[in-house]
């Protein structure tokens, strides 16, 4: 069982909050295993204020992180002024205890706060990455991405890139396979690749009378990931012309539709080394890469591992587990 910890702070955003809550702490009436238990703690155990005023509590102190796993700082209001020093002086020994410590939106000011985030790559919601370089300068901030994984340390933009991060960490966690039912139920995108344009306010980019279907793409995408599929061919799908769909695509998703595909090639790739004896070669085929080596090329640009490491690495942390 993995010891998942939520840190809420004043001012907490509850859709962040409600992210954690889904993917770490909903018990689910499926027959599968469940693979975390989620605890809230707050400074003192009490209530904290939510950015609508209503209160959240915890079930317990700051010492809740002391026995975490992970350690998750949803969004919250006071970003500019310091923790108190309890507070960061927790999230601190946490770190140095080894704990995977994670932030959604403005929680990574909190991350900050506690000198966490000192030489590291991080990212924060695009309104206020400009603040988060100003008060960290030694942070390496990046602009709007959806999320930045970067190793024990995991940041993400706001609100529904928490989700993103959320997904990731269990796909990291118990592979894709385990992701990809969450995200189904959940009803959300499988993956969303963390180096992905953050949405930003609507008048940034030109209005479209209407968004793209995506979940009416992602099923017909799938059906078809074994053979050669063009940009064309998803824009007739769908109905539209072929530039067009690539405008709105780009817009409404922040990659190309190229791109897009080659990240899901590569995730059924992922499924199918977890949870088949297919050779790499076998797999190539079957995720619709004309030669083993464009397959091993493009897996190692994308999960940064090659296909057998990644396969032998996923199963030793399996049997482990």
């Amino acid at each position: 069982m993995h010891r998942v910890a939520a840190l809420a702070l004043d001012g907490l955003v509850l859709l962040d909050f409600g992210a954690i809550s889904q993917f770490f702490g909903h018990r689910h009436r499926d027959p599968e295993p469940e693979n975390y238990e989620l605890v809230v703690c707050t400074e003192g155990g009490g209530p904290v204020t939510s950015a609508c005023g209503a209160a959240v509590g915890g079930h317990g102190d700051l010492d809740v992180l002391e026995q975490a796993d992970t350690v998750i700082v949803p969004g919250y209001g006071p970003i500019l002024e310091p923790l108190p020093e309890r507070t960061a002086s927790a999230l601190h020994a946490a770190a140095e205890r080894g704990c995977r410590m994670v932030s959604i939106c403005t929680g990574a000011f909190a991350l900050g706060h506690a000198g966490l985030l000192d030489g590291r790559r991080a990212t924060t919601h695009w309104a206020v990455t400009a603040d988060l370089r100003r008060l960290f300068p030694t942070a390496t901030v990046e602009d709007n991405v959806l999320y930045v994984d970067d190793g024990r340390l995991l940041t993400s933009g706001g609100v529904a890139a928490g989700i993103d991060l959320c997904l990731h960490i269990v796909r990291s966690d118990f592979g894709a396979e385990v992701a990809n039912k969450i995200a189904r139920r959940t009803l959300v995108a499988p993956h969303r690749a963390g180096d992905q344009a953050q949405f930003v306010e609507y008048g940034h980019r030109p209005a479209e009378p209407a968004d793209i279907d995506m979940a009416r793409l992602l099923s017909w995408v799938e059906e078809r990931l074994d053979r050669p599929l063009s940009v064309a061919e998803m824009a007739g799908h769908i109905g539209y012309s072929t530039r067009s769909f690539s405008r709105r695509f780009q817009a409404q998703f922040g990659t190309s539709p190229w791109r897009w595909v080659a990240r899901q090639r590569i995730l059924r790739a992922r499924q199918l080394l977890e949870s088949s004896d297919l050779t790499v070669e076998q797999i190539a085929a079957r995720c619709g890469f004309e030669t083993t080596v464009a397959f091993r090329r493009r897996f190692r640009e994308l999960v940064h591992v090659s296909p057998s490491d990644y396969r032998r690495a996923f199963r030793t942390r399996s049997e482990a587990s």
